[in-house]
């Protein structure tokens, strides 16, 4: 009988604050890689395209900031107003940058990528010889933690195709009036695990927002990373 009253008495007087049984942490979700896509197209059109990409990759994954890298074959200049090799590491080509893009910038230069950064978008302009550009462009992958695009301003060299056949997107740009067999032929040709074209960007107002990470090219298909 004592232990029955014991039992109750318990029940109606034991304090409210005394611990119950300890909760199981849950496990956190890991984190989505960043999407990864590749830009192949002529060297006046890529760039542009491959901005307004990773402006659109950006905001889908809702990041501060992507990061565009840049491949010329030697002797290949960059347009005005494209960034340009040689401009100081970790200082803007254009003005004014966000502070996510900053950011980046600086986590680049410091791993001695010499990026900078302009709008939403940090830039890399990538060695011309294709092997040591695509060691560099693999080391961006392990370091930037954004979303990354790799535009290809000319001929993609045989030492990026395994390279490009491991990214989420590949995205051939081509005149909006390409011949449907011609268009047919180059997404047969692409890598990557999904496939899409989109047309050069028009010059002016269209072209400065996408160089500075503004445009979104929405027309791409979903990635999942």
């Amino acid at each position: 009988m004592t232990g029955l009253l014991s039992r109750v008495g318990a029940f109606f007087f034991e304090s409210a604050d005394a611990p119950g049984p300890a909760a199981v942490p849950r496990a956190a979700a890991p984190a989505a890689a960043p999407a990864e896509a590749a830009v192949l197209g002529a060297p006046g059109a890529v760039v542009a395209v491959a901005a307004a990409c990773a402006g659109e990759l950006r905001a889908r994954s809702r990041s501060a900031a992507a990061l565009l890298c840049i491949w010329r074959p030697a002797g290949a200049s960059a347009p005005a107003p494209e960034p340009a090799a040689d401009v100081p590491p970790a200082r803007s080509p254009a003005g004014a940058t966000t502070p996510g893009a900053g950011r980046i910038a600086a986590r680049l230069v410091a791993h001695e990528l010499p990026a900078t950064a302009c709008g939403r978008l940090a830039w890399l302009a990538l060695a011309s010889e294709a092997e040591a550009a695509a060691a560099q462009f693999r080391r961006c992958r392990s370091v930037a933690g954004v979303p990354l695009v790799i535009a290809v301003a000319g001929a993609r060299p045989p030492e990026f195709e395994p390279l490009l056949a491991e990214l989420d997107l590949c995205v051939a740009v081509l005149p909006a009036d390409v011949d449907s067999a011609l268009r047919d032929l180059v997404v047969a040709t692409l890598p990557a695990r999904r496939h899409a074209v989109a047309a050069p960007v028009p010059p002016g107002p269209p072209r400065w927002a996408a160089i500075a990470g503004l445009a979104r090219l929405r027309s791409l298909p979903e990635v999942e990373p």
